[in-house]
C-alpha cells in the first residue's frame, strides 16, 4: 500500500476529498464511451455524501453548471475537466 494516497478536492471549500484513482477511472470511462463525450463534470451530492461524474459532449453545456449556484438541489458543481487533456476548464 502506498505511503500517501493522492487525493483531489481537499480543503475547507470541499465537503470530502476524492481519490485520484477515481478521477482517473472517470476520465477513462468518458473517453471510452460510444457517445463522443468531451468533458467531465464532477458533482457533489449532499444526500449521498459522495461525488459523481457527469459527461458532456459540448462545451456550451458547461454553462448549465456554476460553482456559485447551488439552487434548491442537493447536488452542486465542483469542477469540470477536458477528458482528453485532463485539464480543468471550469
Amino acid at each position: 500500500m502506498p505511503l500517501s494516497l493522492l487525493v483531489m478536492f481537499e480543503g475547507a471549500e470541499y465537503p470530502q476529498s476524492l481519490e485520484e484513482s477515481t478521477l482517473e477511472r472517470w476520465f477513462e470511462q468518458g473517453r471510452s464511451s460510444r457517445i463522443p463525450y468531451t468533458y467531465l463534470v464532477i458533482i457533489w451530492d449532499d444526500r449521498e455524501s459522495s461525488y459523481s461524474p457527469v459527461f458532456l459532449e459540448e462545451r456550451v453545456e458547461l454553462d448549465n453548471y456554476s460553482k456559485d449556484d447551488r439552487g434548491y438541489s442537493n447536488q452542486w458543481f465542483v469542477a469540470a475537466y477536458d477528458l482528453f487533456s485532463e485539464s480543468r476548464v471550469k
